[in-house]
């Protein structure tokens, strides 16, 4: 433990273009994989449970096709010259608002199939403003569960977010590791560095983030500012010495939680298990 708290690093890695191992906390969230596995499955309950009352229906798993991207990827920024020459500051493949909405779009197309009473099937509730009811009502000689088939599938599957504890590790640790001076020190050799290049940025954050990159089209200043960003970045090992931090960050805290992210891990391996028992894969 340092004098003023912060945790003791132990070696600082060479990071240039990628993270290459993932952060402790990883161990402790759904992977993407995993929430797709769970969203199947959760999607096979209740269409087995509407078929259980002679109603045919079925929603789509909201997955996106797509690149996959680990946790630690970008966590310390767009790290590759290479890539930033061509795509800025923004992801590559990264998915759309429109995307996003299409596949709400035909979850809402499946249900609009539904009569009112089905719907109640579905939801425990034939009122519209309600998401989940009580259930209770008759249809097909049989009592609809609580929360509809909705509710029963969510009930046999629980809840499979990512665990409060493990959120605020992962958060935290970031937080914690862009305000130790360690960091800090390596963004202003960072800044400096930019300066020379005609950028004026304190933190690599703040390049990231900066609001004229908010459009959908990547910028040839955009795609300057993010290759100047990446090679000073690299210059100075700046992702090496944040992932170092970080990861300190996230040890004392897993340490100091352990317990409680034990048995996350543990209910993220059922889940899993239970999930593929459900679908069959």
């Amino acid at each position: 433990m340092a004098s003023d708290g912060a945790p003791e690093v132990a070696s600082t890695p060479k990071i240039t273009t990628r993270v290459e191992t993932p952060v402790p906390v990883e161990a402790y969230l759904l992977t993407d994989e995993q929430s797709t596995a769970l969203g199947k499955a959760e999607n096979t309950l209740r269409e087995r449970c509407m078929q259980r009352f002679g109603i045919q229906f079925h929603e789509p798993t909201t997955e996106l096709k797509g690149p996959k991207y680990v946790l630690s990827q970008y966590r310390y920024g767009k790290l590759d010259p290479a890539v930033t020459a061509q795509y800025g500051f923004q992801v590559p493949g990264q998915h759309t608002a429109s995307d996003l909405a299409k596949l709400k779009n035909a979850g809402t197309a499946s249900r609009s199939n539904l009569s009112t009473a089905q719907l109640g099937v579905l939801r425990g509730t034939t009122d519209p403003s309600v998401k989940s009811g009580p259930g209770g009502q008759d249809y097909n000689g049989q009592k609809v569960p609580a929360g509809g088939c909705y509710g029963e599938a969510k009930k046999k599957l629980g809840n499979y977010q990512d665990a409060p504890v493990a959120v605020d590790v992962n958060i935290n640790s970031f937080q914690k590791s862009t305000e130790d001076k360690r960091v800090r020190a390596a963004f202003a050799k960072w800044s400096g560095c930019m300066k020379k290049e005609g950028f004026d940025y304190p933190t690599p954050i703040k390049a990231d983030g900066d609001p004229k990159w908010a459009g959908t089209t990547v910028s040839a200043e955009e795609k300057q500012v993010a290759t100047a960003s990446a090679t000073c970045m690299e210059k100075y090992n700046v992702a090496g010495i944040w992932n170092a931090v970080d990861v300190a960050y996230q040890k004392q805290a897993i340490e100091k939680n352990a317990q409680q992210l034990d048995a996350v891990k543990k209910d993220i391996e059922h889940d899993v298990k239970l999930a593929a028992q459900v679908t069959g894969e």
